[in-house]
Order: C-alpha cells, then sequence, then structure tokens
C-alpha cells in the first residue's frame, strides 16, 4: 500500500524543513522568470534523431500532415561523414505494406510473410558497407491506409492540393539535410510509383535537386502525354541524373491459375512505352538494346537510363521478386561503377548478414522536427507569463504535439528488465523512455513544464505513449545515468506560477551540468512523476503524483492523491513511456497489459489490473 506524503498543503512544516535542506541559498526576486540556457549541445547526432537499436542507426519518425507516415534512417553517427555529399532515396512503398514489413527483419516464429520480400533495410545497410563517398539516407514513405493511389484520390482537397504536398514534403525532407550537400533520388515499388507521378504532376518540370528516378514494377500510372515531357526534359538537363525502370511479363502472370492484369494496365506494357518515349526523346549516346533467354534491356550506353524487363514463360509472379532479390541494391548503383559488382540483380541476396534482429523492438516517438522559428524556452516563458493554468496549458499542448522539444529529448532510451506477472512467470521486457520530463524549447534555451494531468494524458495520447505508473517510475530512476537530489522549494501560493517553474528548472539544470556536461541517458530524481493508479477508476478528478528519487532510490512523495485535476505545481514532470512494448520477444503494448489480470503486474505494483489506464481527457473537472 503506498502512503501519501508531502503532496498536502498541510504538510507544509516537513516541507519546509526539506526546502531549508536543500535550498539553503536564498531565493533571488521572482517577479520576472528565469530560465537556464545549457552551454552545449549533441552535436554528434543528427538534429532531432534518435539512436535505433539496430546497427546503432540515427532514425527519426514522424507523421507528416495529412496521411504521410515517415520513417528516416541514416548511417550512425560513427558512419555519418557530414563532410560527403548525402543521397536522400525517398522510397515510397508499395500497397498494402507496412514500413516494417518493407524494412524486412531476420525470420521469427509466426512471422507475416510481408516481413521477408523486401529487405530495403538490409538492401540499404549493404550499399553502405560498400559505397564511402557519400551519406546514404534511406526514407520510408507509407501513405495512410498502405496506398498512395488511394492517398492522392481520399485525402481532403483537391488533387492539386494533394500532390503539392507531396513536393512540398519533398523539399522539407531536402531542407532537412541542408547542411551536408544533399540530393534527392525518387524511388518506388508496386502503388509507391503514384508518389513519383504525384510528384512529377505538382509542378511543370522535374527539379534539379532529383538526380535519379527508379520504378521498381511501379510505373503502372505512365502517360507519354503527361509525364513523357517532364522526364525527358529532366534527362536531358543533366547527363548525371539517371532514370532505372524494372519490370516483368506480369500480363502472363497467373494467380491461381487466372490471369490478373490487362494488357493495357500491366507494367510490362507501360514500361516498354516509357522506354519508346524515352529513347526517341532523349539526347544521350547510342543506345543499346540486350535481349537474352530471360530479360530485354534497353539503356542508354553509359547505363545511366535503364529499361530492365524480365520475360515470364514460367507465368510466375515476380512482382516483389524484383526487390528481393537486390532490386534496391541495383536501382541506386545502375549506372556506377558499384553496379553488378559483387552481387547480381535478380541473383542470390548479397545482403543477408545486414538483416536486423527477429525481434520487432518498440518503435521510436513520432515527434516532428523542430522548427526553425519555434519558440525557445525564453520566449514561452514571455508568452505564457500572464496565462492562466489552463491557458498556459493550452500553448504547452500546441507546442509540443508541434514539436517544440529539444533534440536531446527525443532520444529515447531502451530499458531491458526481467519482470514478473500476477503468477510469478518472469518475462523478459524491453521498454522504450523519454530521457527526462517534457519541456519546450531548443537544446540551448528549454524549460522543463509541469502541466495538469489532462494535459499529460493528452500528450501523451497523441504519440501513442503511457504516462508512468509508480513501479514504472521506479524502474526508470533505477535505470537513470543521472541520478539527481530532489530540490523542494518553499510551499508557499508561488509554487503553481511560471517564475517558480523557471526558477527550479534553473536550480535544476546547474545541478546536472555538474554531474553531466551533456544530455546523455536517463535523468531522474529533480521531479515528481504524474502518474497512473488503480485509485483513478474510482478517484476520477483526482491527480496522482510519484517519486522524487533520491539517488538510493527512496522517495519523497509516495503515491499521492490530495490534489484535484485542476493542481500543478513546480515539482511535477511529465515523462512518457512508450505504449510499445517488446515482451518475451513480441511486440505488446502497456496500456492492454495494464488491464490484463496476470500480465498487469510486470508494470504496477498495486493490486489487481487497471480499470482505467489513463486520466479522463474529456473534462478537467
Amino acid at each position: 500500500m503506498r502512503l501519501s506524503r508531502f503532496c498536502s498543503r498541510a504538510v507544509y512544516r516537513p516541507f519546509v524543513i526539506l526546502s531549508l535542506i536543500f535550498c539553503s541559498v536564498a531565493l533571488p526576486s521572482m517577479s520576472r522568470a528565469q530560465i537556464v540556457r545549457s552551454n552545449k549541445t549533441e552535436s554528434e547526432v543528427l538534429p532531432g534523431f534518435t539512436i535505433s537499436p539496430y546497427f546503432d542507426e540515427q532514425v527519426m519518425q514522424f507523421v507528416y500532415d495529412p496521411g504521410m507516415k515517415v520513417l528516416i534512417n541514416a548511417p550512425s553517427v560513427k558512419d555519418f561523414d557530414k563532410t560527403k555529399p548525402t543521397k536522400i532515396e525517398l522510397f515510397a512503398l508499395p500497397n498494402g505494406n507496412s514500413t516494417d514489413w518493407t524494412a524486412g527483419k531476420l525470420p521469427a516464429k509466426d512471422d507475416d510473410w510481408h516481413f521477408h520480400i523486401q529487405h530495403i533495410a538490409a538492401q540499404t545497410r549493404y550499399i553502405r558497407s560498400v559505397v564511402k563517398s557519400y551519406n546514404l539516407v534511406t526514407v520510408y514513405l507509407e501513405a495512410e491506409k498502405k496506398s498512395w493511389g488511394a492517398w492522392r484520390r481520399v485525402v481532403p482537397g483537391t488533387t492539386e492540393e494533394r500532390d503539392a504536398k507531396i513536393k512540398e514534403f519533398v523539399e522539407y525532407v531536402l531542407t532537412m539535410f541542408a547542411p551536408y550537400n544533399p540530393h534527392i533520388e525518387l524511388n518506388s515499388h508496386s502503388g509507391g510509383g503514384n508518389f513519383i507521378f504525384g510528384f512529377m504532376d505538382s509542378q511543370e518540370s522535374i527539379p534539379s535537386y532529383v538526380k535519379r528516378i527508379s520504378y521498381l514494377d511501379s510505373d503502372y500510372n505512365w502517360d507519354n502525354e503527361r509525364y513523357g515531357g517532364k522526364l525527358a526534359s529532366w534527362l536531358n538537363a543533366d547527363t548525371g541524373n539517371s532514370l532505372f525502370v524494372a519490370c516483368y511479363e506480369d500480363v502472363n502472370a497467373l494467380y491461381e491459375g487466372k490471369p490478373f492484369v490487362s494488357y493495357n494496365g500491366c507494367t510490362w506494357y507501360r514500361t516498354a512505352v516509357m522506354a519508346e518515349y524515352i529513347e526517341k526523346h532523349v539526347k544521350r549516346s547510342k543506345w543499346l538494346r540486350i535481349e537474352t533467354d530471360s530479360t530485354i534491356t534497353r539503356c542508354t550506353k553509359d547505363r545511366k537510363i535503364q529499361f530492365y524487363s524480365r520475360k515470364n514463360p514460367e507465368r510466375e509472379i515476380y512482382h516483389t521478386i524484383l526487390v528481393e532479390r537486390n532490386g534496391y541494391i541495383q536501382s541506386i548503383f545502375a549506372g556506377t561503377k558499384s553496379e553488378g559488382k559483387g552481387y547480381r540483380f535478380m541473383g542470390p541476396h548479397v545482403y543477408d548478414q545486414f538483416r536486423q534482429d527477429s525481434v520487432i523492438m518498440p518503435h521510436p516517438f513520432k515527434f516532428m522536427p523542430r522548427k526553425a522559428d519555434a519558440m525557445t524556452g525564453s520566449e514561452f516563458i514571455k508568452a505564457a507569463e500572464n496565462m492562466t493554468a489552463d491557458q498556459r496549458d493550452s500553448l504547452i499542448l500546441r507546442e509540443v504535439t508541434d514539436g517544440n522539444i529539444p533534440n536531446w529529448l527525443r532520444r529515447s532510451v531502451y530499458i531491458k528488465e526481467r519482470l514478473k506477472d500476477a503468477d510469478g512467470k518472469p518475462h523478459e521486457v524491453i521498454l522504450n523512455v523519454l530521457p527526462d520530463f517534457i519541456a519546450i524549447g531548443s537544446d540551448e534555451d528549454f524549460l522543463r513544464v509541469p502541466t495538469l494531468p489532462v494535459t499529460a494524458q493528452r500528450i501523451a495520447d497523441y504519440y501513442n505513449a503511457t504516462l508512468p505508473t509508480c513501479k514504472l517510475s521506479d524502474i526508470i530512476h533505477s535505470h537513470s545515468s543521472v541520478k539527481m537530489e530532489p530540490h523542494p522549494m518553499t510551499p508557499d501560493a508561488t509554487m503553481t506560477t511560471l517564475p517558480v517553474f523557471a526558477r527550479h528548472d534553473s536550480i535544476v539544470e546547474s545541478e546536472r551540468k555538474a554531474i553531466s556536461a551533456g544530455h546523455t541517458g536517463i535523468i531522474a530524481g529533480h521531479k515528481k512523476d504524474i502518474v497512473i493508479s488503480n485509485r483513478i477508476a474510482n478517484e476520477p478528478t483526482r491527480l496522482f503524483i510519484y517519486g522524487w528519487h533520491h539517488p538510493d532510490g527512496k522517495v519523497i512523495q509516495d503515491l499521492c492523491g490530495v490534489h484535484v485535476k485542476t493542481w500543478v505545481d513546480y515539482s511535477h514532470g511529465v515523462r512518457l513511456i512508450n505504449d510499445e512494448v517488446t515482451v518475451d520477444g513480441k511486440l505488446r503494448y502497456i496500456k492492454e497489459l495494464l488491464k490484463d489480470p496476470v500480465m498487469y503486474a510486470m508494470f504496477s505494483d498495486e493490486d489487481g489490473a487497471m480499470k482505467a489506464v489513463g486520466y479522463d481527457t474529456t473534462s478537467t473537472d
């Protein structure tokens, strides 16, 4: 049973004693809020990125409105050379496939077959192992409802507005990598070709920052009148621009004994039409036609423009095999000195050693990149200094869900624990948690922001996260690399005000910097957690807090529900834990497991499963 200590305004006396112990220096005037500015940023990691559990790659995941699910995968900090050019390969996913499936992994029992038909992640790593003259960044682009064709039809707005969004996104990513001499390459498989056609539809001509376009059995929508002039003009504008198109004789393929595609709608036909148009209108060196028993290749002599067509007398389906059998590698190496060296297109895998672990880990938090003009911590204080708590929380919610958080806060930490369920059975668990409490601002100028519990819950829900339980709070503290002493402030009417929030954060930062110069690993002990508890179901109007751990793990604040949901003070913090959790090698969800009559005990030391796993966000009463 958790006790309730130091949470009621009726226990001021011990609180004052603690305040005298920890804050022996007199507090300065609070007439204007203060905030610390750190003098160091974590410059090694790309801004806004976190470190993946696979191959230490730098990754960023977010949703670009409307409905573009984005995963950016960059080389590890060790392998990303900021002095070299950066190739940004935008890979538009095939219909019906998720990013996880497209990336691929080692096999595991009961796997979905989609995990093993593309292996874009492993092929990316193979390319990086071979070529050291540039940084390869693969950007996975998954449309809402897993179809770029449907996305271009049903997303709100006109067709022109939807296609303009594609162009806007491409240039957004290009800008992200502006310091690293970037260029764009457009790549796609199957229905992903619709993304490239949408990009072409969005403008009069293909921009010069695009250096390669690849269609891996994905040119179903090719139309000479609509796209021919644009593509030919782009290829003629720069002999360095490259085109790679691969298809197979799908018109001859059978599914369950029957043909499944019409002649005019198949990629075999569309590729032939495109090849004839480009050969006629692109003024390059001599064109070649190379035919074997199994393939027809039409290409320029320098092979920078290639049309690969696989014959299909056996009437098989080679749609995904064109990708799986080194197709992504070929689409990037075609026409370069690396083409065909150490691998064979449509040959055995050369990338198997680069497949990631069979266990699916919790995914990165989907934080939008921080905008260049986003407000700093100091600017937030100035903007919010005369606001009510509700008004201030509305601003906090807007800023945090818009991605206005420091880059170091995005670098979530994976925690491995062996936890027992209610029957005493142990389970291997991998949690993914933020390294600190939610803050607003830049790496150099930020403020950790206490919030009302409803706001904390809305932030957690927005990012597919959960607030901690008391047990999870203890686990996080035990894994923290920076264990701080609590710093109580004078318990008076000012403890709920923004100046005190800022003053407390200044004290916290001064101590943190004395312990650790940079933001590395988990920091804990400096605030109480806003927690979820079994008691929420029967006490829905209450705020529950816990923590303020000493370095030895003992807490000042046991589980407390004295305050109503409209209370917030400087000592509260919002710590996000990814709702995704790996349990015995399988991806599960903490909030679902907390409701389970047996599994809940892994994450909660209260009695019984939870009926309510969060605060009611429909009311602040």
